[in-house]
């Protein structure tokens, strides 16, 4: 936010406090500043003001005016292109020898034979204006021989300020006057506006019904009659572009001048435009559809906040106005709102409507309940000054929550201990004072404070705490390295944790880190069942986004929604993984049920481009390899099951990872229609399974085994079974055989026409191993042969 430097002398008291010093102060305790500059552009100290004593035509130009012009010192002849001037007006001389913001450099010169000795200024080529259609002219009773700048009081610096979320009360030249002056120990005064009380009485002239005081707490109207509406004085406008806000007339302005100066957001009625003479504070309900002052049809969403007359919407509450209420250049009397509106409302409905406007970034952030009334009287004493308006009778407060202020309490020996200092308690209590905060003292060292309406982010102690650091200054507290005790290494489970991270990135995967939340639409696109625990959702109550409204339940459509990324950068070759929990909410509990899971994504090839590389895809058994190597490094044994695939896998491309009798996760391709869906035109693999399991069941200690003594044996077997049988089941049944089979390895299958079309052959190595001494054919062919016998009466078997 930019603020005028002159326009806070208003408020507190700046003699001997140069821009500069200031910034430095306010942004060492936290409110930075990020530059001050000066409304002045360097040269023009040299225009000063002068007075026109003749005017005639030019001689040789019709368009053109001789002007003579009197500084209080010496006359001047100047040529000057401007209609709008006569003789009698103050005015803007450049003198020769003067630079202009536009780089032009005012040298004497002859002009159609008359020599000119400067030029008359208009706002625009002063730097005060966009445009100007003549030159500028200067009260009456303004001195000559002046700076222009300083005589106006346009002399000025401005600061802009960074200011944070949580200062809301700072959006304001009186929120910043009040920190300047607690900073450096000045007296603060705020505004005292004086409007002499009219006929009739406000009441008599409109209503106003707060249908939901939750939303709207305080409702103030005041109304002025008879006005006259114009541009602004230069003053007014000045201080106006100094922040950013473009000048349009004079009601307009106040309402924004009043907003800048105070920080509460005003909106102005055409009071003949308000319809039975009401305003009404209501929901949206059935009004889907409201046409903004910028020409907008917006579509209401059923819970946003709107002001309506006794027929319909005039506004939205604390964002914008609406065509149908709008000052005109006919208005003649203005119903001024001045209203407390609940933070979260407004920043919902800022974002549903996609509108964010200068109210809106205040209300958003919250503004001073008790301060409602002050700004309503500001705008229309401004009104009954710079527009001649007529204000009527008081003004209408509808309050039905009056604002109840906090007490929080502080205590001297615990803030100490926390800041590590020794203030004693009177200097405590003088700070919080400096801050407006009326402490009193309850008990010796310890103060209570009343929390005003404008410092929503005083909440507890701790922030009082960081009130007393801020003023007494950040530099002044002392440096301490921390205390820190010696400890542990982490847990188990964080070491595995680690280790499996470390395991992912050797087989070539990147890790992903994303938000907790998710697009509950995202589990549509997975295919997850109505009644699946995927399902129950930890919704939340401020989402920033739609895309972000719940608690993930699965880690997939954020990886997902990586791997689409970068497949738009023209990224081929992918494999992302991501360790983090989701959140299952659970009935009748406050807490949801969190979970660790592991998951991964991954589509192009399997190795790098190189000459001397296959050309290969990734595929299920790259995944499935990943996940056996997790298995051997927790000392598991996974099994991998057609039963149990998501919805989301491609059918006959995925399995069920198995932990004994539980499923843990799966694996597999991505279905098709999904992939279309990404547009991705790449087989997609993924993979999720839950790591509490998993850990659960692991291996603590890796158990040390001896390099074997005796030889191992070794025989190659190829079985033809059923075409539908899972091979795991095959390679599970073999193991269990004989204790002395000390591995079973699939390195063929194959289906063809040497064996029947419902059938396959599958060729798996086996190794014999006895710890104990040398195996024996004999031994080894007896176990062939138990092998043979059971395959047989479990699968129906053959031995090829």
């Amino acid at each position: 936010m930019n603020i005028s430097w002159k326009w806070l002398g208003e408020f507190v008291d700046l003699t001997g406090i140069t821009p500069e010093e200031a910034a430095d102060k306010l942004t060492m305790s936290g409110l930075e500043v990020a530059g001050v500059t000066s409304t002045m552009a360097p040269g023009l100290e040299k225009v000063i003001t002068a007075r026109i004593t003749a005017q005639e035509k030019h001689p040789q130009a019709d368009k053109l005016s001789l002007c003579t012009v009197d500084d209080g010192r010496q006359t001047y002849t100047i040529v000057c292109g401007a209609s709008n001037m006569k003789a009698g007006d103050h005015v803007a001389l450049a003198p020769v020898g003067t630079k202009l913001p536009n780089g032009l450099q005012i040298k004497k010169s002859k002009i159609r034979g008359v020599v000119s000795a400067g030029m008359l200024c208009s706002a625009a080529e002063l730097g005060l204006e966009e445009e100007s259609t003549g030159i500028l002219i200067l009260p009456p009773d303004t001195p000559l021989g002046e700076p222009v700048f300083s005589c106006l009081g346009l002399d000025d610096h401005v600061l802009e300020i960074e200011i944070t979320p949580n200062r809301g009360d700072c959006l304001s030249v009186i929120g910043v006057a009040r920190e300047i002056a607690a900073l450096y120990e000045r007296r603060f005064s705020y505004p005292a506006p004086k409007v002499s009380g009219g006929e009739p009485p406000t009441p008599e002239l409109i209503t106003i019904d707060i249908e939901d005081p939750e939303l709207c707490p305080r409702y103030v109207g005041r109304i002025a009659r008879e006005l006259v509406i114009a541009e602004s004085p230069l003053w007014l406008q000045q201080r106006l572009a100094a922040a950013g806000v473009r000048a349009i007339n004079n009601i307009v302005d106040i309402t924004n001048y009043v907003m800048l100066e105070t920080g509460q957001p005003l909106h102005a009625f055409d009071l003949e435009r308000v319809r039975d003479r009401r305003i009404i504070v209501r929901r949206a309900g059935g009004d889907r559809e409201f046409t903004t002052l910028d020409d907008v049809k917006r579509q209401l969403d059923p819970d946003t906040l709107m002001i309506c007359d006794g027929q319909g919407p005039v506004a939205i509450a604390g964002i914008m106005g609406g065509q149908n209420s709008e000052i005109t250049a006919t208005t003649t009397q203005v119903l001024i709102e001045s209203a407390f509106f609940q933070p979260a409302s407004i920043r919902r409905s800022s974002r549903l409507l996609g509108l964010a406007t200068e109210a809106s970034y205040r209300f958003e952030r919250g503004v001073d309940p008790e301060g409602c009334g002050l700004a309503a009287d500001r705008a229309v004493a401004l009104l009954v000054e710079l527009a001649q308006a007529q204000p009527a009778g008081g003004r209408l407060d509808a309050n039905p929550r009056p604002y109840q202020a906090p007490e929080v309490t502080i205590r001297t020996d615990y803030c100490n201990r926390l800041l590590g200092i020794e203030l004693e308690p009177a200097a405590i209590e003088n700070i919080l004072a400096r801050l407006q905060l009326q402490p009193r003292e309850t008990t010796p060292g310890t103060f209570t404070t009343r929390i005003p309406g404008y410092r929503f982010d005083l909440e507890r102690e701790a922030d009082l705490i960081e009130e007393v650091a801020r003023l007494y200054g950040y530099h002044h507290l002392p440096t301490t390295l921390p205390l820190i005790r010696e400890r542990g290494g982490g847990s188990a489970d964080d070491s595995l944790l680690a280790a499996v991270k470390e395991l992912a990135v050797a087989y070539g995967y990147c890790e992903a880190v994303n938000y907790s939340f998710m697009d509950p639409k995202a589990l549509d696109m997975l295919g997850i069942p109505a009644g699946d625990e995927r399902r129950r959702l930890v919704q939340l109550r401020n989402p920033l986004n739609e895309e972000m409204s719940a608690m993930r339940t699965t880690l997939l459509p954020a990886l997902l929604h990586n791997l689409s990324t970068n497949f738009r950068a023209s990224c081929r070759n992918i494999r992302l993984f991501e360790l983090g929990k989701i959140f299952i909410a659970v009935e009748g509990e406050k807490l949801p049920d969190e979970r660790l899971c592991l998951a991964g994504a991954a589509t192009g090839t399997r190795y790098r481009e190189h000459f001397a590389a296959p050309e290969a895809n990734i595929d299920f058994y790259d995944l499935k390899g990943f996940i056996e190597e997790l298995a051997a490094f927790f000392h598991l044994d996974f099994a991998f099951d057609r039963q149990g695939i998501e919805l989301y896998h491609h059918p006959g491309r995925a399995a069920a990872i198995m932990l004994g009798e539980r499923q843990i996760g799966s694996l597999g391709q991505l279905h098709p229609d999904i992939s279309d869906y990404l547009d991705i035109n790449q087989e997609i693999f993924v993979f999720e399974l839950a790591l509490p399991s998993l850990l659960a069941a692991a291996g603590r200690r890796p158990v040390f085994q001896a390099l074997p003594r005796y030889p191992a044996s070794y025989r190659d077997l190829a079985i033809v079974v059923d075409r539908q049988l899972p091979a795991a089941e095959l390679v599970r049944t073999i193991r269990e055989v004989s204790k002395l089979i000390a591995a079973v390895e699939i390195f063929d299958v194959y289906e063809g026409n040497q064996i029947p079309a419902d059938k396959k052959s599958i060729a798996v190595r086996l190794t014999f191993r006895d710890l104990n001494k040398t195996l024996t054919d004999k031994k080894v062919n007896a176990i062939i042969d138990k092998i043979t016998r059971r395959l047989q009466q479990e699968f129906s078997g053959e031995i090829r």
